[in-house]
C-alpha cells in the first residue's frame, strides 16, 4: 500500500522557500491561514494545505508578504528600540499587576476606576485599552513617580523572569 505524502512535488516551490529563508512550518501555518482553515483535524488540514499549494497566487502572495517583512524589519527595530529607550513596555504582565499600577499612579483614568464595571462596556476587561492607558499615562507622570513606576514595573519583571 502507499502511504500518501502531502509534501512538495514541485522544486520550484522548494527552491523559493529555501530563497526567502521561511521554514516549511512557517510557510504551511500561514498557507492554512489564507485558505482560512479553522479545523484542528490532521487530514482536513493536510488537504487543505494540498489545496493551498496547488493554487499558485496563495504560495506567491505569502513569499511577497515575507519578503515585505524582510526588508521592513530594520527599520521596524530601529524605531522599537527608540521607543523602548523612552517607555516601558508593560504588554505581557497580568491585569491584576496593571491594575494595581494604575491605582497607585493613575487614579482618575476611567479605564482603571470602571475595569470590572460590566455597565462600562468600553472599559469592561478591556485589558489593551488599560495597557495602552498605562503606557501613555506613564510617559506624564513627574520625575520622582516615574522611577518609583519603573522600580515597580522592572521588579515585576524580574518576578516574571525568575519564575
Amino acid at each position: 500500500m502507499l502511504k500518501r505524502t502531502y509534501g512538495f512535488k514541485n522544486d520550484h516551490w522548494k527552491k523559493t522557500l529555501d530563497q526567502s529563508g521561511m521554514e516549511l512550518r512557517e510557510f504551511t501555518a500561514m498557507s492554512l491561514e489564507k485558505v482560512k482553515v479553522k479545523s484542528k483535524k490532521k487530514r482536513i488540514r493536510q488537504k487543505a494545505l494540498k489545496r493551498a499549494l496547488s493554487q499558485k497566487e496563495v504560495a506567491k502572495e505569502i513569499l511577497l508578504m515575507v519578503q515585505k517583512e524582510k526588508q521592513d524589519s530594520p527599520q521596524t527595530i530601529k524605531q522599537e528600540q527608540s521607543v523602548t529607550l523612552n517607555s516601558v513596555s508593560v504588554r505581557g504582565l497580568p491585569v491584576t499587576f496593571l491594575l494595581k499600577l494604575g491605582k497607585k499612579y493613575f487614579k482618575e483614568a476611567d479605564v482603571v476606576r470602571f475595569y470590572y464595571n460590566a455597565d462600562k462596556e468600553v472599559f469592561y476587561k478591556n485589558k489593551e485599552l488599560l495597557v495602552d492607558v498605562v503606557e501613555t499615562e506613564s510617559k506624564n507622570l513627574q520625575d520622582d513617580q516615574y522611577d518609583l513606576f519603573l522600580k515597580d514595573v522592572q521588579a515585576e519583571l524580574e518576578k516574571r523572569a525568575a519564575k
